[in-house]
């Protein structure tokens, strides 16, 4: 639950498709953009449909993962959550979207969030996500979230890829405190400072690249022998940490085995001792962008 009593799911699916290019992808990404673009007529819809991102996003919501993570920056992915949610009652999934760097640039913050609710067929998001603390905007751009907010058009407002600095920023100058952050996290990079702070502030986490896309690293740890005796997979056992140490997972796949995976992961429950060996393997290996040095244009 968030600060202002918001049930939020402890499990996300992330329709992030502009990063899915493997397994011979590129020619079904390509084309359901390219029909999205077009705008779905009837006939297009029901094709779109035979490619992978309709399919996991109603494979989701069938089997209990309510909850969706996308973007103005990630391809046609709110066109197409929009497109598969329709037909599901508004209040039976959890939607959170972005403000994309470029809205943020040209100042253009309240056009963007209105271009989401056209993209997504909606009149409200769930969750109205900051995507990046994009230097010299994010102050103002937080400032229009909160109206945002305000309005109703968005029951909760939060932040992607803050550091604490960033955080103490808009302590500072914010009516409204983040109510989530969605940051990198996975065990090679626990971000523990980050979560105690977000966890003394009431900002709840949400965790991308959640299994560090299965690093080799991974399978020289103590995570082969827990994934044997719980006879999990690591990437479960990996889930399952995030979740019992107040992490949202978002997970990510392309193929409904792996997704079938992903969401069953409530049959067990690892022990402290368990948890804090895991916590321990941390490395502090970022396996994506840093905030505090990346180009803001190119994300």
């Amino acid at each position: 639950m968030l600060i202002n009593g918001i049930d939020m799911p402890n499990l996300c699916f992330g329709t992030d498709i502009t990063y899915l290019h493997n397994s011979g992808l590129k020619r079904k990404i390509s084309e359901v953009k390219c029909i999205a673009k077009m705008k779905l007529n009837k006939d297009k819809y029901y094709a779109a449909k035979t490619y992978y991102l309709p399919r996991m996003i109603d494979y989701a919501m069938r089997n209990g993962c309510t909850m969706f993570d996308t973007s103005r920056a990630y391809g046609c992915s709110e066109y197409v959550l929009g497109m598969v949610l329709a037909k599901y009652p508004r209040e039976s999934y959890f939607i959170a979207t972005k403000l994309c760097n470029g809205a943020q640039y040209s100042g253009k913050v309240r056009e963007s969030f209105e271009e989401s609710l056209k993209e997504l067929k909606m009149d409200y998001v769930d969750l109205y996500l900051m995507h990046w603390p994009v230097e010299g905007h994010y102050i103002e751009s937080w400032k229009i979230l909160e109206e945002l907010y305000e309005s109703g058009k968005c029951r909760a407002i939060g932040v992607c890829n803050c550091n604490i600095h960033h955080l103490e920023t808009l302590r500072e100058n914010a009516k409204i405190m983040p109510m989530v952050n969605e940051i990198e996290c996975h065990p090679l990079f626990t971000q523990d400072e980050l979560r105690k702070y977000c966890n003394m502030h009431d900002i709840r986490m949400m965790a991308y690249t959640s299994t560090a896309r299965m690093d080799e690293r991974l399978r020289k740890t103590c995570l082969v022998p827990i994934s044997m005796k719980y006879g999990k997979s690591i990437a479960q056992v990996i889930l399952r940490w995030h979740q019992q140490i107040g992490n949202i997972p978002i997970v990510n796949s392309t193929r409904i085995e792996h997704m079938a995976q992903n969401i069953d992961i409530s049959d067990f429950k690892l022990t402290d001792e368990e948890i804090g060996k895991i916590t321990a393997i941390n490395i502090n290996s970022r396996l994506r962008y840093d905030p505090d040095n990346c180009d803001f244009r190119q994300l």
